[in-house]
Formats: structure tokens, sequence, C-alpha cells
């Protein structure tokens, strides 16, 4: 996997009250489906992201064939299945790899700015990567991200089109049965 559709995901983990000094990015605290666009490779794929009790799932495509993540907050580890010739693949991300993305929550940040954004209300909150990367994500009260934005390139990574609040069903969360597992190996 690219690490151009790692940033976003990692990204969509994460409203903060304002304040003139750092502070850390909350998890999510609601149950929600946002629909929107993920930017990466050749252009804009849809996305669909889902948060339940610590649990995300991002759906969308990657190279035309439907792809899922799996990401269990707490446990800070992330699964990718996609469908390869004709069968599921899961993907097990390097436990350290995941950590690093689920560790973004963590980064400090600071508000920059508001705006409304798929008519949700949201705070604009600027950090910087590990990698020392400048990035933008507005989120709700709540903890829902709307928008990321890589501000060294600027290029928007993700961009919410619509928002429903409501219970998530837990099956949604859980790596389907029928794929075949495989770790990923280190990318250094």
């Amino acid at each position: 996997m690219r690490s151009c559709f790692w940033l976003p995901l990692a990204l969509s983990l994460a409203a903060l009250p304002p304040a003139a000094h750092a502070e850390k990015l909350p998890r999510p605290s609601v149950d929600y489906v946002a629909e929107g666009s993920l930017m990466f490779g050749k252009g804009d794929n849809p996305g669909m992201m889902r948060h339940s009790g610590g649990k995300m799932r991002l759906d969308t495509e990657v190279e035309g064939q439907p792809s899922s993540v799996y990401i269990d907050l707490t446990a800070k580890t992330a699964t990718v299945v996609m469908e390869r010739l004709g069968q599921k693949i899961a993907m097990h991300i390097d436990p350290e790899r995941a950590a690093a993305a689920a560790s973004l929550l963590d980064e400090d940040a600071k508000r920059v700015g508001e705006a409304t954004i798929a008519g949700e209300t949201c705070s604009d909150y600027e950090f910087e990567t590990a990698k020392g990367r400048a990035m933008r994500a507005c989120v709700t009260d709540d903890g829902i991200v709307l928008r990321t934005r890589d501000v060294s390139r600027n290029r928007v990574l993700w961009l919410a089109s619509r928002v429903t609040r409501a219970a998530q069903a837990p099956d949604i969360f859980v790596l389907p049965a029928d794929a075949i597992p495989l770790q990923v190996p280190k990318l250094r």
C-alpha cells in the first residue's frame, strides 16, 4: 500500500475547544458514517468512513477494486481487505506502522480557523507529522474529520460530502471470515 493512501486514513481516525496553545487531537466520540472523497493515486476516489466504539472502517476503491481498512484505535492495529484475482486478501499492517498512524491522534495540534464542510461546522487544526510534514485536519466538536490537507504539498487528502450520526452495526467492523490473511512486510 502506498503511504499516500495511509495518510488520509490515519488522519481520519480523529474538535477541540478553542485554544491558542497546542492540544491533542481527540478520538471520535460518536457513532457515524462519513461519505466523501479520498485523494490518492490518480485522483479522487469515493470513500466511506465509519466509527463505533473505537473501531473504524474505511471503504474505497484502489486501482478499481473494492478495498476496506479495519482499524482498532485502542489496539492500534490496521488490516486492509482487498479483492485480488477473485479472492479476498486480508493484509495485516506491520504493527509499528499501524501504531504510528494511530499515534497521529496524539500529536500536538493548534487551532488555526473554522470552516463549514458538508453542512457541518468544524475547527481547523494544524500539526506536524513525525516526518516533518505540515498537516491540517478540520474536525467537528464530536471528533469527526471532515477534511484533511497536506499543507506542505497544498493538497486535500480527504473531503467529506455527507455525515450521518447513527449507531453502526458491530459486524461491519469485523474482518470477513473468508479473507486470506497476509502480513505486510516492514517498509523502510
